[in-house]
């Protein structure tokens, strides 16, 4: 039997009536054959799809990180598109109120500061205060969905990057998700998750036989994902994070760091099946674009990494070890705290690099409630774990 996706289990589900929906999704809410959600609604007779939410990154998934998103329209289906990354990141209750049905569907990473889920949780609870069910179309968790790493969200860090009270990488679906933080918020609204055929957890994308749609513009593919989670932590530096190269974070570096200092004070802290070396590149685009930038580039011998975070947090270490007191923690606009604390979602991990502190000492301390959550999830679980 063939993996399908929650979008292929909707439509070959029963609907009564002719329904009014709304679709929030981008550019990976397709099918096997690729084609696209919104057209497959456009197309069935059962379905008026009155409009297009859309979340960072834009309907095309290809708008930079942190740029805001216009509203706009689908020429083609003569739909507006309305973006939830620019002014209003909730929709208004107004533009719910003639729905039966709001269908979410996008390919997500598994990651909290991923932006997608804190729209999911937007989305959810726009619903609810407009009585609306929501249809969650359920794809699989990129990064195994068995795996849970810390920290937990400190709830006086809670920004859009950090929108939801979960592990850093918190090993669920979008589905299961969706069935958490009903539960966990007490969301009065149906909550219908679409499954996956045919999907159990740990199953590495890419012997899915289902396509890697990019989900946004510097997440080429699913071994970008693996590294994420911990790599990410270098946007809250004034490092690259290797956005606009051929490897984003898996290169980091600046135009002023040593990479083969760096690299070699790296290699011992690696599990066996992370390589590290020195490199050089020019991001096309994002921090450092067109500057000559130093650094390394990580690899992966495996096509699953189980301590991603722990090994962001080794290069971060490794950097300040070598560049001592050469690297800032920037901020934002809008932000009383470093970006890293909304990213790690604690400041204990910023502190204890300033301190010095190996990188597992400084988990230890920032992990906790994390086994408590990763207990209370499984509650949520819709695929066998293996």
């Amino acid at each position: 039997m063939n993996f399908a996706p929650g979008i292929e289990t909707f439509f070959n589900s029963s609907f009564k009536g002719i329904l009014k929906v709304a679709a929030v999704t981008n550019f990976t809410g397709r099918d096997r054959h690729g084609v696209h959600l919104v057209r497959r609604l456009g197309e069935d007779k059962r379905f008026s799809l009155k409009r297009i939410f859309t979340p960072e990154h834009g309907f095309n998934s290809d708008a930079p990180d942190g740029e805001h998103v216009a509203d706009s329209k689908h020429e083609e289906l003569k739909v507006e598109i309305v973006s939830l990354y620019g002014p209003n990141k909730k929709p208004d209750v107004k533009l719910l109120e003639d729905l039966d049905l709001i269908i979410y569907d996008i390919q997500d990473v598994g990651v909290r500061f991923y932006t997608y889920i804190s729209t999911l949780r937007n989305i959810m609870e726009a619903a609810d205060e407009a009585g609306v069910p929501v249809a969650v179309l359920d794809r699989p968790d990129v990064l195994g969905g068995v795996i849970v790493e810390g920290p937990m969200l400190e709830p006086h860090l809670t920004s859009f990057v950090g929108h939801l009270p979960v592990a850093l990488r918190y090993g669920l679906t979008p589905g299961e998700l969706a069935r958490w933080w009903k539960a966990e918020k007490g969301l009065g609204i149906e909550v219908k998750v679409f499954e996956c055929q045919n999907y159990v957890c740990p199953t590495d994308f890419n012997d899915l036989g289902f396509p890697w749609f990019k989900p946004s513009p510097s997440m080429p593919d699913t071994v970008t994902a693996a590294f994420y989670p911990g790599t990410c932590l270098f946007e809250g530096t004034e490092l690259a994070e290797g956005r606009g190269t051929d490897a984003p974070f898996r290169n980091l570096g600046a135009p002023w760091a040593n990479g083969r200092a760096w690299a070699e004070c790296l290699k011992p802290l690696l599990p066996a099946n992370i390589s590290v070396r020195a490199t050089d590149f020019v991001p096309e685009f994002g921090k450092c674009a067109g500057e000559h930038c130093h650094g390394i580039n990580l690899e992966s011998s495996t096509r699953n990494i189980d301590n991603a975070v722990y090994i962001g947090v080794a290069a971060l270490y490794a950097l300040m070890q070598t560049h001592p007191g050469q690297v800032a923690f920037a901020g934002r606009p809008n932000l009383s705290e470093p970006f890293i604390d909304y990213l790690a979602g604690t400041s204990l991990i910023r502190k204890g690099l300033l301190a010095g502190k190996k990188p597992d000492a400084i988990l230890q301390s920032a992990n906790a409630g994390v086994d408590d959550f990763r207990r209370a999830r499984k509650e949520f679980f819709i695929y066998p774990r293996r």
